[in-house]
Parts: C-alpha cells; sequence; structure tokens
C-alpha cells in the first residue's frame, strides 16, 4: 500500500487569478448598486399606486353617495304617490 499523497499548497500568485477576483467583486458592487435602484423605483411606484388608490376610493364614494340621494328621492316620491 502505498502512502496517502499530502496536500500540497504553492506560494505564487496567478494575474488570472487576481483579475477574476477582481472582476467578481466589482460585478457584486455593481449589481448591489442597481438592486438599490431598482428597490427604490417600486418603493416609489408603490407609493404612487397608493396615492391612487386613495383617489379613487374618495371617487367612489361620492358617486355612491350620490346613488344614495337618488334612490332616496325615488323612494320618498313613490311613497308619496302611494
Amino acid at each position: 500500500m502505498s502512502q496517502p499523497e499530502h496536500w500540497q499548497m504553492k506560494k505564487e500568485l496567478n494575474l488570472a487569478h487576481i483579475i477574476t477576483t477582481v472582476t467578481l467583486l466589482v460585478s457584486g458592487i455593481l449589481y448591489l448598486g442597481d438592486l438599490d435602484k431598482r428597490i427604490t423605483t417600486n418603493s416609489q411606484a408603490l407609493n404612487h399606486l397608493k396615492q391612487i388608490r386613495n383617489e379613487d376610493q374618495k371617487r367612489i364614494e361620492k358617486r355612491l353617495d350620490s346613488i344614495d340621494k337618488k334612490l332616496d328621492t325615488l323612494l320618498g316620491s313613490n311613497l308619496r304617490s302611494e
């Protein structure tokens, strides 16, 4: 039986490894920066949608109040005619 091989490490720096590491770091930083921009944009869009929803809700409430008044008028005139 032969003896198992031992791990060996070389004490040299390869230019390709350095370039790859720097590229990965730069790519990660750019990705996180872009992610932050998208989060901010989505947050602004969400606030805008909330504002539109509130305006629509107010408009619908006004319209329902108008319909209620018309129904009250119709019911009142039907009761008077009987």
